[in-house]
């Protein structure tokens, strides 16, 4: 079997601007994604997903700088995880309203996608996911979604685990194979950097944590530590 990652996602970004949705793989685990509302909103009814629940940005390093606004201290710290140790990380900044691809959503996408003046945005998610969201980008279009499995029931790291009814609403499956990232949780660490707190212990937390305790001097929680 070959992978080729141009084709394949260019083949995605046609597929998702048609109004389709997409299972794609991450570093951290397969995920459900779409562009367009109706696509959005078919996510969080096959997923049965609560209205409390919200949409993540499929992202990059490029663009959560364009997107996200932080002070330096912390867009230092977010670069020193997924650029220079090449750590996948869910992103949780206030965003620039006025930018493109966040002008284009419609009101309801924007209230699923959105909490407080922020989004989450996985930053790093490995190659397939950084060439898709370059290609989707120059179309003008944003990719929105979550993990590819029911509700509660865990981010899945083979295409094989994914449920039948979320394998059946996709209209594109792109297969890589077991994620980089799954193991011993898949997933991606969810921060948010408004108020420096863990929201979601995933993958690679404990790199992240002894980094930001050596370099940030931050002291977030062991993961046997129950987070609320």
């Amino acid at each position: 079997m070959n992978i080729d990652i141009p084709t394949d996602a260019a083949c995605v970004s046609t597929v998702l601007a048609q109004g389709g949705i997409a299972i794609i793989p991450s570093s951290v685990g397969y995920g459900i994604v779409g562009t367009e509302a109706d696509a959005l909103h078919r996510i969080y009814t096959v997923k049965r997903r609560g209205p409390h629940k919200r949409h993540a940005i499929i992202g990059s390093y490029a663009l959560h700088r364009e997107m996200h606004v932080l002070p330096a201290e912390k867009a230092d710290l977010v670069r020193l995880l997924t650029v220079d140790l090449n750590l996948p990380l869910g992103v949780i900044a206030p965003y620039r309203k006025d930018h493109p691809l966040i002008a284009r959503l419609d009101e309801a996408t924007l209230a699923a996608s959105s909490m407080d003046g922020t989004m989450a945005m996985l930053v790093n998610g490995g190659p397939f996911q950084e060439e898709l969201v370059r290609v989707a980008a120059a179309s003008g279009r944003a990719v929105l979604g979550s993990s590819a499995n029911l509700t509660g029931q865990g981010t899945k790291t083979v295409v094989e685990e994914i449920e039948p009814e979320i394998r059946e609403a996709a209209d594109i499956v792109v297969d890589y194979g077991r994620v980089r990232d799954g193991w011993p949780r898949a997933s991606s660490t969810m921060v948010d950097f408004k108020g420096m707190r863990v929201v979601r212990v995933g993958a690679c937390y404990e790199v992240i944590r002894d980094v930001v305790g050596r370099f940030a001097g931050l002291d977030w929680p062991r993961i046997d530590l129950q987070l609320k």
